[in-house]
């Protein structure tokens, strides 16, 4: 082993999530409708076997060699019918690593020249569309809950070899979650985080009503 094997491996390398070569994207979509902006949200079909009944933007796990972009877009198109054309990326959100190990890439678009008559949900993973009025969360205050994790041991976790053995001071995991309830939709989970994101983008550059 010398230097040349890390320059060949670390050479116009990417830097990704530790484990996850192929993350999830979702386009967050943004909608005019009667002159008033509005998310498009998803509840996901209750057969899903994951997360069914929970709502969500469109997207899921990138395929192949496509960029997250042309996942959230591809992913789009499968779900709602919204063909790619339709659809104008303004730029990224930043990025989550759950506390249950998924890594996602959401990406800010707009849906142009597209009637909404036109959507054609894919049934198998899509129960309904909303679409919900940009002000809404930005004039909401949503219920806001902590989730406080703690470490649970194998009956052979080799505690003898820690400083500390049983009596080490792990750090606190915790995992903030809000609460949005429009007209008794419960938006919550990584889609609320994903919309707290742009909240706080849109606060940094003085854009808030």
């Amino acid at each position: 082993m010398d230097i040349k094997n890390f320059e060949i491996a670390f050479a116009n390398r990417e830097a990704c999530a530790d484990g996850y070569t192929k993350p999830s994207a979702v386009l967050v979509p943004l909608i005019e409708i009667n002159g008033t902006l509005n998310f498009l949200i998803t509840q996901r079909a209750f057969n899903m076997k994951h997360q069914p009944g929970d709502f969500c933007f469109p997207g899921g796990r990138s395929e192949g060699i496509e960029t997250p972009v042309e996942t959230a877009l591809r992913e789009t198109f499968e779900e709602l019918g919204i063909p790619r054309e339709n659809v104008t990326v303004l730029g990224p959100c930043d990025f989550i690593i759950s506390s249950f190990g998924a890594h996602i890439k959401p990406f800010l678009g707009t849906i142009n020249n597209f009637d909404i008559k036109n959507i054609k949900i894919n049934q198998d993973e899509v129960e309904k569309v909303l679409f919900i009025p940009i002000d809404f969360f930005l004039k909401a205050e949503p219920m806001a809950k902590i989730i406080r994790f703690e470490p649970v041991f194998p009956s052979d976790f080799p505690f003898d070899l820690i400083l500390g053995g049983k009596n080490y001071k792990w750090g606190e995991v915790t995992n903030n979650q809000t609460f949005y309830d429009y007209e008794g939709n419960i938006i919550w989970g990584l889609t609320a985080k994903i919309i707290d994101n742009i909240k706080s983008i849109l606060k940094k550059h003085n854009v808030d009503n």
